[in-house]
């Protein structure tokens, strides 16, 4: 990640780039948030103020304009932030302690995006041409090399940074590291955003669950390309619905995020606001801040509450990586091995031989979780946030399989983009889950 750490008498700033990757990229909504967290965490312990550099490639504008006091965000329309954004571009030849790759890199960025770029979206070349000009000779490959040297060398010097701070960490600095900061809307957003959202029928004083179900037409709205990889991650908004009523039952509003090509949901007691014409970037927020807990998939939305602080419970997980909070849990897709027709247990996914090939290879196809099973996990979800929850037997012995999976090192031979978690395992499955799943036996008791 780009960033500029400036130390003068009494004053620390974090200057960072969320947006985009030093490639020059737009990142996913997951990886901008995640860039925050860490951002606002180094930000906390170097007692500095952050500032999100703005960029072209925004997501979402919203969020890097919230409001700390532990760290500071400068804000983005104050004096100060267009001296820090003049600062950046000064010190752009000086960021990475070499100017002389900085200088390559940025005549390499402006052939390959000015040039091979604008080649590759022409609608009036003819086709012969355009595929001759985008060969990939001698010269495009010395330019994508100095692009991938200059955005390793950035990587570097953040891990440089980020491990040299967290070596130094206090055991309190430690605690407040994995916290999360402690964001707000802007006053004037707040009493605003409120009042929109009191429109939809969203009343501030009763419970509020927020839910996304991820689905493929973000990214191609977005000009994203769709692999299919992304296809794995995806759910059925209509296997929720057996959930969203129990929690209406028990006077929560669910409200439901997401984009306007998501498939449309009418139920009493869910907001649908991913479709709604109201719906806005600030109101997301909003909705995610003030919940109770998140019902996320593997998708951006559920970075979006862990850098809120909010618990989330991921349904039809893909891997078992976002669990470094005690209060986050998980169901994951089941594996089926198509060979022997015979489908996996929780523990058999968490083997060398599954974790080599998992859903990217052709052996296994994924299973998706039952409606019974998703509002069985948002039921017992209620119990985990008001801490209600006596963890089982069963829960206890994924959590030690899936640090034994850490230890072992398996996580980096993993098909399953990171199936061991970031940091130590905290959360862990849901408890009926976990007794119906973690291990495959015919009675569903583990004999011994």
């Amino acid at each position: 990640m780009e960033h500029l750490f400036v130390r003068i008498p009494r004053l620390r700033l974090l200057l960072v780039n969320v947006h985009e990757s030093p490639e020059g990229h737009g990142v996913g909504y997951g990886m901008m948030l995640i860039r925050m967290r860490r951002a606002l965490g180094l930000g906390r312990i170097l007692h500095a103020r952050v500032f999100f550099v703005p960029s072209r490639h925004a997501l979402n504008t919203a969020i890097t304009s919230l409001q700390s006091d532990d760290p500071v965000i400068v804000s983005a329309d104050s004096w100060t932030a267009r001296a820090l954004h003049v600062l950046w571009w000064i010190a752009a030849p000086f960021r990475i302690g070499n100017p002389l790759l900085w200088a390559r890199h940025s005549i390499a960025r402006a052939v390959v995006d000015s040039f091979y770029d604008a080649v590759k979206r022409s609608t009036r070349l003819p086709g012969t041409l355009r595929k001759a000009a985008l060969r990939q000779r001698p010269l495009y490959r010395r330019l994508k090399k100095t692009i991938e040297l200059y955005s390793e060398r950035c990587e570097a010097r953040w891990k440089h940074l980020y491990d040299t701070v967290r070596v130094r960490r206090t055991a309190r600095e430690e605690q407040d590291d994995r916290a999360s900061a402690h964001l707000r809307l802007p006053a004037d957003r707040e009493e605003q955003t409120a009042r929109e959202a009191a429109a939809l029928g969203i009343d501030p004083s009763a419970p509020i669950v927020t839910v996304h179900v991820r689905e493929s037409g973000y990214r191609s709205v977005s000009g994203l390309r769709q692999r299919n990889w992304d296809e794995v991650r995806n759910a059925r908004i209509e296997t929720f619905f057996p959930a969203f009523r129990a929690l209406a039952e028990r006077g929560y509003t669910v409200v439901r995020l997401g984009d306007a090509t998501m498939t449309p949901v009418q139920m009493p007691g869910v907001v649908d606001l991913a479709t709604s014409p109201a719906r806005t970037q600030w109101l997301e927020i909003w909705c995610t801040m003030r919940s109770d807990f998140l019902i996320g998939c593997d998708s951006g939305p559920s970075w979006l509450a862990v850098l809120l602080g909010i618990p989330v419970l991921t349904v039809n997980a893909v891997h078992f990586r976002d669990l470094s909070r005690p209060m986050d849990r998980i169901i994951c897709k089941r594996a089926r091995d198509l060979a022997s027709g015979a489908t996996l247990s929780v523990s058999d996914m968490l083997t060398q031989e599954f974790l080599s090939v998992g859903f990217k290879g052709e052996r296994y196809e994924y299973i998706d979780n039952t409606r019974a099973d998703i509002r069985r996990a948002v039921i017992e979800m209620i119990e985990v946030v008001h801490g209600r929850e006596q963890r089982s037997s069963w829960q206890n012995r994924f959590t030690r399989r899936l640090r034994e999976v850490d230890r072992q090192g398996l996580a980096d031979r993993s098909a399953l983009e990171g199936v061991a978690i970031m940091g130590r395992a905290r959360g862990t499955l849901s408890q009926s889950f976990a007794k119906k799943y973690f291990r495959r036996q015919a009675s569903g008791i583990e004999q011994g």
